[in-house]
């Protein structure tokens, strides 16, 4: 074991009150602990200081695609200040976020690595989701046409995930590690109902053909029959390699790129969180019941209502006001008063 992982270790052991409040905490440190294992300090802990910290941010926002927002950035560094702070309490090591300015020191790194795009704390509108994905379609024909090398067949069979990820959102925007992680076992009906933070959601025939030829696709491929206890996705990807919820901003930024979307720069991911906010949004504006977006998308009622509810255009606050008005009357007591 390194000095830097006893020294973790430490930590995890004396702050677990403080840790039952901050469960990131551990997978942040845990980040910077394997970072530091890969550049080799992780026995050399007075060697590293806050050039180290923005480097290691920078390897997991460009390389690895996890910390490529202003906010997952923000509380990796959260996580690193209360490491450091018991570090320095128990005079295990000197405190390395000191005397510097901390927005400074912050805004530095997201113009560095480029994190504050504006959509990545947006959404997208229904008119630019419908045209993503249709010119995904008409890129997966033409790619078929053409001669399919090894670089040909990675780049199809993102944009075949891509646009299952997508439609999939689409219908049941949960969060992506939940989309992620579906097994073949929670559709029934031939693929016609998905199963998702326990709610049973109707799937298009589209999607459901979209579904059934990937799998057939990957079992070609991988030669086996997809189980029901088979992770949707990592079956598909399976003979190319390990696939990670992470692999999906990649992928998705290269998709964007191939379509003409955006332009090629020096980003390596672009945030897949637009498209399930998008369709929240749009639910919202359709005046869905707030219990079931909040049932589908797991997110509480508060962050729905701050999130969503409070930029609502003055012609749905007058349709809420008519329903409650109308939901109030038709109880008893309402004729009585």
């Amino acid at each position: 074991m390194s000095e830097m992982e006893r020294y973790r270790d430490m930590y995890f052991n004396d702050c677990i009150d403080l840790l039952k409040n901050k469960h990131s905490y551990r997978k942040h440190v845990d980040k910077f602990i394997n970072y530091l294992k890969i550049i080799e300090l992780d026995n050399r802990p007075r060697v590293i200081d806050k050039g180290v910290v923005e480097d290691c941010i920078g390897y997991y926002s460009l390389e690895k695609g996890e910390l490529n927002t202003r906010s997952t950035m923000e509380a990796h560094l959260e996580a690193l200040k209360s490491f450091y702070d018991y570090l320095s309490r128990t005079d295990k090591l000197p405190d390395i976020f000191t005397d510097y300015d901390y927005k400074e020191y912050k805004e530095a790194i997201v113009k560095k690595y480029e994190l504050s795009e504006p959509v990545e704390r947006g959404s997208f509108e229904c008119k630019d989701i419908i045209k993503i994905l249709s010119d995904t379609e008409e890129l997966m024909e033409q790619s078929l046409e053409g001669t399919v090398g090894i670089r040909d067949e990675e780049r199809h069979l993102q944009r075949m995930i891509m646009r299952l990820f997508i439609k999939i959102t689409l219908i049941a925007p949960a969060k992506r590690n939940v989309i992620g992680q579906i097994k073949i076992g929670d559709f029934e009906e031939n693929f016609k109902i998905l199963n998702i933070n326990k709610i049973k959601v109707n799937v298009p025939c589209g999607l459901s053909r979209d579904i059934i030829q990937a799998i057939r696709y990957a079992e070609e491929r991988n030669g086996k029959q997809a189980g029901k206890s088979e992770r949707l996705f990592e079956f598909i990807y399976r003979y190319k390699g390990k696939f990670t919820d992470e692999s999906l901003n990649t992928w998705f930024l290269n998709l964007l790129q191939d379509i003409g979307y955006i332009e090629k720069s020096k980003r390596r991911t672009y945030p897949v969180e637009p498209i399930r906010n998008g369709a929240i949004s749009i639910m919202v504006n359709n005046m869905v019941n707030p219990l079931l977006i909040s049932k589908i998308t797991g997110i509480g009622f508060s962050r729905l209502e701050s999130q969503y509810y409070s930029t609502m255009k003055s012609e749905y606050m007058d349709y809420l006001n008519k329903n409650v008005n109308r939901a109030i009357a038709q109880n008893e007591y309402y004729s009585y008063i």
